[in-house]
């Protein structure tokens, strides 16, 4: 597991094949750059096809140019075979911001709740 506390923790159950993403704060472009190198650490070893749990639930809406950063990253993973990402966030304005840093090709759903989910990652 890569983590930075206070910020997010990023890890790989690959007997679920589930990439875990958990975000809080408010976040700078220094903690961008230590996410990067997290998500870009755990997409190397994680398997083709593998989902992904995003819980955004305790995090800040983000300045423009953090969200910016996050979209970079997005881009520059873009080549990884994903399988269902599933974003956990109550709030409209940060589901918003997801959503601008989505690929075209990608299977996303969006949820209140981390067990809804993880129901609906299960039931592919």
């Amino acid at each position: 597991m890569r983590k930075l506390e206070g910020f997010f923790e990023v890890s790989y159950d690959s007997s679920r094949k589930l990439i875990r993403i958990i975000t809080y704060g408010f976040w700078n472009l220094d903690v961008v750059e230590h996410f990067a190198q997290a998500i870009a650490d755990v997409v190397r070893v994680a398997a083709d096809g593998c989902d992904t749990l995003l819980n955004t639930c305790r995090t800040e809406i983000h300045t423009l140019e953090v969200s910016e950063a996050l979209g970079r990253i997005s881009y520059a993973n873009r080549d990884a075979k994903p399988g269902r990402i599933a974003i956990v966030s109550p709030s409209m304005l940060l589901r918003m911001q997801t959503k601008r840093l989505q690929q075209a090709d990608g299977d996303y759903g969006y949820f209140d709740t981390e067990q809804a989910a993880l129901e609906w990652l299960a039931a592919a």
